[in-house]
């Protein structure tokens, strides 16, 4: 195996983007197996030298040009090992980008980007109608326009409204009872000014968060990913720290094949966050997905989503369909191939009335898909939804930590076979959420064979997000007999339940067979804690809860 050294490229000591470029071009052209980095370093990548190409990258928003610190494209049996340095995306960018390659190892790096959009301060003082706060860090990306503040876009031709405001306790826990918007109005909505001291004053307020408390003050557009993986198989990254980057952490679409092994999300010093949106995210995937050994903490968003993309049906003709990507975040993504089989399904009820096989696929543009099947089309709706169910992804999730994060822990939506183990979970909203959409999100599937054991769920949903510690969310219509998930079988778990004892363990809906035993129930009031069935084919629940059955609608 060829190996190609990073010393013999590190000559620009303010270039390091560019210097990465040509050490990876050199690697392709050679056909090196190794990228090897001597020591830990930081290197400060430019965007203005890093590579560029069009990328549709899902749940993110943005498609287009995106500057990349690390391509690796059309390559396989490659490995960098960066010896423990940092990599720190200076601007608008994505750190790595893997496409259409196989056999690729990443090791040994940590990801930064101190220009994520936020700003995070601490409340200094309130009064009637108004909340003082000290910024504490990224004061120098927001303005005051007009009394409202406002993140100035990176190449500061427009600004980005506030989206949101996420509130943590001094130890870095989300402040209890709190969701978005924690001042009780929308960041937008409320006059701002700089105090002669230095300090944010918000007026118009409607809730007022303890004195001491953190606010994480987020304009944060998802320009970036940590990790983007397309059209790859057999991808391994290993020892990883994310300390911050403008999206995900890593998001995987269109592959087959991931390990994740000490992947962690990890808040610098002094910092409340993370990654701006998910820590790991997986869409349209095939083969296995294996998380292990990983801490997910301080993201802004959940720390595993995984699904499909439902499109749906436009016009049709005899054995053809033409269909829509509607979610503006799965725009121009590419997943219909020839000889895929898809199912036809009611966007209410998600229950598949008809299956069909893809003979050919012409992508008109970013929303408009043909799909040519070898059978006829009488049996298929213009309004209803299709699923390519030819991408079958199993998950293994198991020895990982998920604590102190906006919003859930999971959301699954996996077809294949799913294991969660070992794991621990303190997490603000649901634990692990039960999740797709026709009608909204379009993020498919139903799940097939689902474990959960072995893991300690300590005192999960105590902000906002969910209703349950684990949920599946109802659909909005249901069909007698036929359900949107086969198996779910929780056991063996310990639940740390919160004061007051009124959130369920598990709310099962839409669940073939629901298993809920030999889990040790732990409530501050000693009362049994709550299992919610609804639209059930069988359920097994252990004796020592509160089971609430809800009836069938009428």
């Amino acid at each position: 195996m060829k190996t190609v050294y990073f010393r013999d490229f590190d000559t620009a000591a303010h270039n390091a983007a560019y210097n990465l470029y040509r050490a990876l071009c050199t690697c392709k052209e050679a056909g090196a197996g190794r990228l090897v980095f001597d020591c830990a370093k930081r290197y400060e990548l430019d965007p203005a030298f890093c590579a560029e190409r069009n990328l549709c990258i899902s749940n993110h928003g943005y498609n287009g040009p995106h500057r990349i610190g690390v391509l690796i494209e059309q390559m396989h049996d490659f490995e960098i090992d960066f010896a423990g340095s940092t990599l720190c995306m200076m601007g608008e960018g994505t750190h790595f980008a893997i496409l259409d390659s196989r056999n690729i190892k990443v090791r040994n790096v940590v990801l930064e980007n101190p220009e994520n959009m936020f700003m995070q301060v601490r409340v200094a003082a309130h009064g009637d109608g108004f909340v003082d706060v000290t910024p504490m860090n990224g004061r120098e990306q927001f303005a005051i326009r007009r009394q409202e503040l406002v993140c100035p876009a990176p190449r500061k031709t427009c600004n980005y409204w506030i989206e949101t405001n996420i509130e943590f306790t001094p130890d870095g826990e989300i402040a209890y009872g709190t969701a978005d918007h924690t001042m009780g109005n929308y960041i937008p909505e409320m006059r701002c000014e700089q105090l002669a001291d230095g300090n944010l004053r918000f007026y118009d307020v409607r809730r007022y968060p303890p004195v001491g408390n953190i606010l994480i003050i987020s304009a944060a557009r998802r320009l970036g990913a940590g990790f983007f993986l397309c059209d790859s198989s057999e991808i391994v990254c290993e020892d990883v720290t994310v300390h911050s980057c403008l999206g995900m952490g890593l998001i995987a679409q269109m592959c087959e094949n991931i390990h994740l092994n000490r992947f962690c999300t990890v808040r610098a010093e002094g910092l409340y966050y993370s990654a701006t949106a998910d820590a790991t995210h997986f869409v349209d995937c095939n083969g296995r997905v294996t998380v292990e050994n990983c801490t997910f903490e301080g993201q802004l968003d959940d720390a595993l989503n995984i699904h499909g993309i439902y499109t749906r049906v436009l016009a049709k003709d005899k054995n053809e369909l033409f269909v829509r990507e509607m979610h503006n975040d799965a725009k121009g993504i590419r997943i219909y191939h020839a000889g895929d089989r898809v199912q036809a399904l009611h966007p209410q009820t998600l229950i598949p009335y008809t299956e069909k096989t893809v003979e050919a696929v012409e992508y008109i543009n970013g929303d408009l898909i043909r799909l040519v099947l070898s059978e006829e089309t009488d049996d298929i709706r213009v309004g209803d939804d299709i699923e390519n169910i030819s991408h079958n992804v199993e998950l293994v999730f198991r020895r990982n930590t998920v604590k102190n994060n906006r919003a859930r822990g999971m959301l699954i939506a996996a077809r294949g076979k799913t294991l969660i183990e070992d794991c621990t979970f303190h997490t603000s909203g649901v634990a692990i959420l039960f999740e797709s959409g026709g009608a909204y999100w379009f993020e498919s599937g139903g799940t097939e064979d689902v474990t959960i054991r072995n893991c300690l769920f300590d005192r999960c949903k105590h902000g906002g997000w969910g209703r349950g510690v684990i949920e599946c969310v109802a659909r909005p219509a249901t069909e007698e007999g036929k359900y949107f998930h086969h198996c779910i079988r929780i056991t063996e778990n310990e639940f740390r339940m919160l004061p007051g004892d009124a959130i369920p363990a598990a709310i099962f809906d839409n669940v073939q067979t629901a298993v809920f035993t030999d889990n040790r129930m732990m409530t501050a009031s000693g009362a049994p804690a709550t299992v919610v069935l609804h639209h059930i084919g069988q359920a097994e629940v252990q004796p020592d809860t509160d089971l609430e059955t809800v009836p069938e609608e009428m």
